[in-house]
């Protein structure tokens, strides 16, 4: 016999609904979690403001390094 399911149904979130994206970081998460709710923000707006203080400090030393010398 061949069993038949209803396969998940993906595609476009409602609108004004933000996936949840999935990632697996343990710890520091649940730490981000815990601040994000101590300063008031969502882990959306903590998780971002962390990754353009993040991008800025790469840009920075990018910056420093001068062209690449690899080739």
């Amino acid at each position: 016999m061949t069993e038949e399911s209803t396969p998940k149904r993906r595609g476009r979130p409602a609108t004004g609904v933000t996936p949840k994206r999935n990632v697996r970081i343990g710890d520091t998460w649940t730490q981000g979690e815990a601040l994000s709710k101590q300063l008031g923000v969502t882990m959306t707006a903590y998780v971002e403001e962390a990754l353009q203080r993040e991008n800025a400090r790469v840009a920075r030393g990018l910056r420093r390094e001068g062209p690449s010398r690899s080739g």
